[in-house]
């Protein structure tokens, strides 16, 4: 391909997450990519979509869209259970793909996904945006190049509200549709960023996940202690029953804090750090974190630029299958915990254990007995 091609991209899911960021985002990105075509089961929703983000090529079929527009690339924006098989599909016809967290819904899955990378050729990226935010890239190589001394103590909170309409949506708040829910549908990308700025070397996660008031399936609360290879600890707690709404991410490191405070999108601004003076007083740092152009559209943006430029120089994409595994697996050992009443280690899953099949393979079973208490 050329360096200057322009990426040809095709959008399946054109409600929700598919209209609200992703077709901005590609639309927003008219020097590195073209919109060649929407695709959605949902007739009045796909040609809205098209109308909306002025694209002629509508589609029911993805198949048939992949046979007559040949996209390089194919956004999954669908629900959760349709991933996996969607970006195999796409990969098989010669896209890559940028998929909707959570990647899939077991381990096993993002094994046949990441088998299917290397029998193509092709790659999946993972959604995490928040790796993309305002301050993150800043964060993470602060943390990264040592200048603040080792990572200590993490904490990443995730207290959002979602009222009982909110699962009105078909496909929401069961095991076999969304997989799993407050940990994994609301805060993965709270829990991804603290992973990725603690260094990813998590070693065991002691977690217990219930759900506690709303009439779904899937958890609506979880807590979690993480220990890393490093020695260094982390609490996460995830929910969607808090009427004070934020996202709130700390890194306790040897010689300074650094806090984020959030909701849906982290901007520079809302980064801070703190130092301990000479005289033993608490400091704001004012030469960090350093100024940044204001998001343009949203943070989807950044993270597909950045695949597209991959793409176009034909080396390997950040955020692959593989990488989020690891998050994956992070979230299936908090479960597991939950279920068996101890820390699960990383590596301790693997195939043979129902955990390996299923994200929160106890889930269906807690959530009967919810449902006689």
């Amino acid at each position: 391909m050329s360096p200057h091609s322009l990426a040809r991209i095709a959008v399946v899911g054109a409600g929700g997450i598919g209209a609200a960021a992703h077709l901005p985002a590609v639309v927003s990105l008219s020097e590195d990519a073209e919109l060649v075509a929407i695709v959605d089961l949902d007739e009045t929703r796909r040609a809205e979509a098209g109308e909306r983000f002025g694209c002629r090529n509508l589609y029911g079929d993805m198949a048939v869209m992949q046979a007559e527009q040949r996209p390089d690339i194919v956004i999954v924006a669908t629900p959760p259970h349709l991933h996996e098989p969607l970006s195999i599909q796409a990969m098989r016809a010669g896209a890559w793909v940028y998929c909707e967290k959570p990647l899939t819904g077991s381990l096993a899955s993002a094994d046949r996904i990441i088998a299917a990378e290397r029998e193509t050729g092709q790659w999946t990226v993972s959604v995490s945006q928040f790796r993309y935010a305002g301050g993150s890239q800043q964060a993470r190589a602060a943390l990264a190049d040592g200048r603040w001394g080792r990572p200590l103590i993490g904490v990443a909170h995730t207290t959002w509200y979602r009222g009982p309409e909110y699962w009105d949506i078909p496909w929401r708040g069961k095991f076999a549709t969304e997989f799993a829910g407050a940990t994994t549908t609301q805060a993965y990308h709270a829990v991804d960023l603290l992973l990725w700025l603690m260094g990813g070397d998590w070693r065991t996660v002691s977690g217990i996940a219930d759900t506690l008031a709303r009439p779904i399936e899937v958890e609506d609360a979880s807590a979690a202690v993480v220990r890393f290879d490093s020695g260094a600890i982390a609490t996460l707690l995830s929910t969607v029953l808090s009427s004070k709404q934020e996202t709130r991410l700390q890194v306790i490191a040897e010689r300074a804090t650094l806090d984020l405070d959030t909701l849906y999108l982290p901007q520079v601004d809302e980064w801070s750090l703190r130092r301990v003076d000479e005289e033993g007083q608490t400091v704001v740092s004012s030469e960090w974190p350093e100024p940044e152009p204001p998001l343009e559209v949203n943070a989807h943006r950044s993270q597909l630029r950045a695949m597209i430029a991959a793409w176009r120089e034909g080396r390997v994409p950040e955020v692959t299958a593989a990488d989020a595994r690891g998050t994956l697996e992070f979230l299936t050992a908090l479960y597991k915990s939950s279920a068996v009443g101890m820390p699960i280690a990383r590596g301790d899953i693997a195939a043979g254990d129902p955990f390996y099949e299923a994200l929160d393979a106890a889930g269906p079973s807690r959530a009967g007995v919810n449902a006689h208490v």
